[in-house]
């Protein structure tokens, strides 16, 4: 997922904190409203059934699945199906799909829409070695022409809103060419993620770029990159004008970003952040949708990570790393997790004894 937002050189953001955003439902046409207009981003091996419904539940505006291969969902591969697995209550939803042949991408979008997605979105900002080697994800940024016939084809093909998720460029900054094509192309919106693909995830996103593109097209545009909280939410909406903010490495182990972003478009206070058992409580959640969807021995494997990201940072996490081996059954997941939360509370209890006056101004 990239390197850790606490480890970008020079720290992340600073300076004031912009004024309140106010940003209304995003409608993309063909009946699909962004409400909240914050987006979950697709997310390689973590943007499954069980994230996406927990993300909509804390309040996400739209969902979005991994980028999937045009080609397999063409010849109803296995694995390129179970990827979209929409389910009940998570839409809006988009399905991410991966190519870079017109007529293969519009075939693509239209199985996608019969797998049920409300959306259809291009991956152009995939840097990874293994998907630009063969021409796709940023690898389309340095053809321009081909990305205007991609959208034409891809909207000619399904009824839906058809979408791309841009980067800056390829090694300089060429987005508002790109924009425009997709634009040009019938694109009904379009993702930008403010770093080239030289770039992969160091630095910081520039939002130069992103207000460029919002300046230069008519189609709305959500901003990507570094969002984290409601902070980082209204410096990506202040500066950059955007229509919606999508939300990648910061809703890992913290869905709760989605409630604090929509509350703060509504002017409502921020909510506090969870409490020990507000934690076990959503994490229990994820992972009963996860043995609901994909029974035990998928779980243990896959929510591994997810248990790591929600306890990151705390003598929880800690905890788990040590159990992570063990973990054979649900009843070892939930065991772990009451583990974690243990080693948190305690952790919390030494604190109040040796700095009662701290907790007293909290």
């Amino acid at each position: 997922m990239g390197i850790p937002f606490e480890k970008l050189t020079p720290k992340r953001w600073g300076g004031e904190v912009p004024g309140p955003v106010e940003r209304p439902p995003l409608d993309l046409g063909h009946g699909v409203v962004l409400d909240p207009p914050v987006v979950l981003s697709p997310m390689a091996a973590v943007t499954s059934s069980p994230f996406r419904r927990v993300c909509r539940e804390m309040g996400a505006g739209m969902v979005a699945t991994e980028m999937v291969s045009a080609v397999g969902l063409i010849h109803r591969a296995p694995t390129a199906v179970s990827m979209v697995d929409l389910v009940e209550g998570e839409g809006p939803a988009c399905v991410q799909i991966y190519g870079k042949r017109p007529e293969e991408l519009a075939k693509a979008a239209q199985i996608a829409v019969e797998l049920g997605a409300d959306i259809v979105d291009l991956n152009m900002g995939c840097p990874m070695k293994k998907v630009v080697s063969s021409g796709h994800g940023a690898a389309l940024l340095r053809d321009v022409g081909r990305i205007r016939e991609i959208f034409e084809a891809m909207s000619e093909a399904v009824d839906v809103p058809v979408t791309g998720k841009m980067r800056a460029g390829w090694e300089d900054t060429s987005a508002v060419a790109v924009a425009e094509a997709m634009e040009a192309g019938g694109a009904a919106a379009l993702t930008i993620h403010g770093r080239t693909r030289s770039a992969m995830y160091d630095g910081h996103a520039d939002l130069g770029v992103i207000a460029a593109v919002k300046e230069a097209v008519g189609i709305p545009v959500i901003g990507n990159g570094d969002v984290c909280d409601w902070i980082s939410a209204r410096r990506m909406f202040a500066s950059t004008g955007c229509d919606a903010v999508m939300v990648a490495r910061g809703a890992l182990g913290n869905p709760w970003v989605f409630r604090e972003i929509a509350a703060d478009l509504r002017g409502e206070a921020i909510p506090e952040p969870p409490s020990p058992e507000l934690k076990r409580k959503t994490l229990l959640r994820h992972v009963d949708l996860y043995l609901e969807r994909f029974g035990e021995g998928r779980t243990c494997k896959e929510i591994r990570k997810h248990l790591l990201w929600y306890y990151r940072g705390t003598p929880g996490e800690l905890v788990l790393r040590k159990r992570l081996s063990g973990i054979t059954s649900a009843d070892d997941i939930r065991q772990a997790i009451d583990a974690a939360l243990a080693a948190n509370v305690g952790q919390a209890e030494l604190r109040a004894k040796s700095h009662p006056r701290a907790v007293e101004r909290m």
